[in-house]
């Protein structure tokens, strides 16, 4: 079940014909699962796996810290050539020597337009021994997220990545939702892995939801990719990344318990290496600051509905044994709704 099956939405802007991050262009999500383990993996490919390009890429982290791989590049030229991949914390090494093989068979020289560095992305709090966690995730693995990527619809809940996370209260994992804003289309993908169910709002009405809490042991986080059709730089994809928080803030997910949140944002849609040889210039394209208020609030509000996506899908915790009390969401909405006016 997602959001919109409870004849609920979140914010002004239509989503997608799918609701989700593959409804921009060339756009495609796969995951892999462990064999032995109750985790995975989670590719968001911006381009065709076989045919890696440069796209602008900007990036917001909790507190200004993350430990991504891939970051010289993006913080120093905006820019990214590989699938972004979502791995657990304790086998971010592992996935990333997997990608320089895979990126090798691709291109020989391993250039920063044919796939290096790889970008991977660590979602701590993972729920798992660490050691265990290492141990299973191989080259094969990643290679099976990456090729069994699909444009079509995208599998949320507890799969790949998700698997194992919690989110206020109950099963969590992957959610993900987009947003038309005029001819362009906005879409997000998100691992949710945190927040109190007291905390849990839809579209700015809070539930009130009494759940048993999650472990404060238990780190919190929450990993998002943004990726437009929008034909935005550098500068203005790390505004869109930094505004799309907003939506994360506003569900309930970012909190005081928040242990690391990262959101990284690409184009699909910028022409970054047509050089004219004549005058040395790139025309490199980019959204008049005019319009850009409405590509941030249409990421907010596909981030918000993605992580409500997430939950939703999940339904049952496998861990704490309780399900998420949906029944009575749309009552409770309308109810608030008409309450605040």
């Amino acid at each position: 079940m997602r959001l919109r099956e409870l004849d609920l939405a979140v914010g002004a802007f239509p989503p997608g014909p799918e609701n989700a991050i593959t409804d921009v262009s060339g756009v495609s999500v796969g995951h892999a699962q462990a064999t032995d383990l109750a985790t995975g993996l989670t590719a968001v490919n911006p381009f065709d796996v076989r045919d890696p390009h440069r796209t602008y890429v900007g990036r917001w982290a909790l507190d200004g810290g993350d430990d991504a791989t891939g970051l010289g590049l993006a913080e120093d030229f905006g820019a990214l050539s590989t699938p972004l991949v979502l791995a657990p914390a304790a086998a971010v090494g592992r996935v990333y020597d997997a990608m320089i093989q895979l990126g090798l068979a691709i291109d020989g020289g391993l250039s920063e337009d044919r796939g290096w560095p790889p970008a991977v992305l660590p979602v701590a709090g993972i729920g798992q021994p660490a050691a265990a966690v290492r141990a299973a995730i191989d080259d094969d693995l990643v290679a099976a997220a990456l090729h069994a990527a699909t444009r079509t619809r995208v599998l949320e809940g507890q799969v790949g990545i998700g698997q194992s996370l919690l989110g206020f209260g109950c099963a969590a994992g992957v959610g993900t939702a987009s947003r038309r804003v005029g001819s362009q289309t906005l879409g997000a993908l998100i691992a949710v892995n945190g927040g109190e169910a007291s905390h849990l709002s839809v579209d700015g009405h809070r539930l009130g939801l009494s759940l048993p809490a999650i472990d404060t042991s238990r780190l919190r986080s929450a990993v998002a990719i943004v990726i437009t059709d929008a034909p935005l730089l550098p500068q203005q994809l790390q505004r869109v990344a930094g505004r799309s928080a907003f939506g994360l803030a506003r569900v309930g997910l970012l909190d005081a318990q928040t242990h690391a949140a990262s959101i990284w944002a690409l184009s699909t849609n910028a022409p970054i290496d047509e050089v004219d040889t004549t005058t040395g210039t790139i025309d490199a394209g980019g959204v008049s600051e005019a319009d850009l208020p409405q590509l941030f609030a249409a990421a907010a509000e596909a981030l918000e509905e993605a992580t409500l996506n997430a939950l939703l899908v999940s339904a049952v915790d496998p861990v704490l044994g309780n399900s998420l009390p949906t029944a009575d969401w749309p009552s409770r909405i309308r109810q608030l709704q008409r309450y605040n006016g």
